[in-house]
């Protein structure tokens, strides 16, 4: 059951958050995120962009339009975790690229699958450069499901750099399947499943 809701959370959770705009830069977090939201829901109304044979162009106007909201160097460096020290310049960038394709491939499609499902602030936590916003999705048949995201003041500006949805974080996730692979092969051969990945989601699009 657990896992059903947390599947239905990344869903939930990822889907509605995948819909921003432009923000203020010294909008607090939480009504950061609140008004991404918003924002998302006139997208999904918009009737130019709906039906399924407007699919790949609606997912591509929405990563353009998400793409500023998360830190992806953030969690491309917490993703890879103590290997990332390692790393040359150009293969630090090369791996932002490779993990934010992940990233787009693994949880733009999920934007179709948003229902009507309502979202709710509960709280908001602040520390220094640091802060975790706390919602709750609810969808219609009254499952509730809990979604925080980890924010980090870049310059002025708030962006996500993890999502923990029912208590387990998104770039954990990542660390321990990358860990696992660092652990029994080469840092190359990480790389060549990376790219070989983000290939095959290309050539299902």
């Amino acid at each position: 059951m657990k896992c059903r809701k947390m599947m239905l959370g990344m869903s939930v959770g990822i889907s509605v958050l995948l819909f921003t705009s432009s923000f203020s830069l010294a909008m607090e977090p939480g009504k950061l995120l609140m008004e991404t939201v918003d924002k998302g829901l006139t997208v999904l109304k918009e009737p130019a962009l709906s039906g399924t044979e407007k699919t790949q162009e609606r997912r591509q106007a929405l990563w353009k339009e998400i793409s500023c909201v998360f830190n992806f160097e953030e969690m491309s460096k917490r993703a890879l975790g103590q290997h990332w020290k390692k790393r040359s310049p150009e293969e630090k960038k090369e791996f932002v690229e490779l993990f934010t394709n992940i990233l787009k491939d693994a949880y733009i499609g999920k934007t179709d699958t948003y229902n009507g499902e309502k979202v709710v602030l509960l709280r908001e936590k602040q520390d220094s450069d640091y802060a975790v916003v706390q919602t709750k999705f609810i969808t219609k048949n009254g499952t509730e499901i809990a979604v925080d995201y980890s924010m980090l003041n870049n310059s002025g500006e708030w962006k996500i750099y993890d999502v923990i949805i029912e208590g387990v974080s998104m770039i954990n996730n990542y660390r321990s399947q990358f860990n696992n692979i660092l652990l029994k092969s080469p840092y190359e051969n990480l790389v060549k499943r990376m790219q070989e990945k983000t290939t095959e989601e290309t050539a299902t699009q």
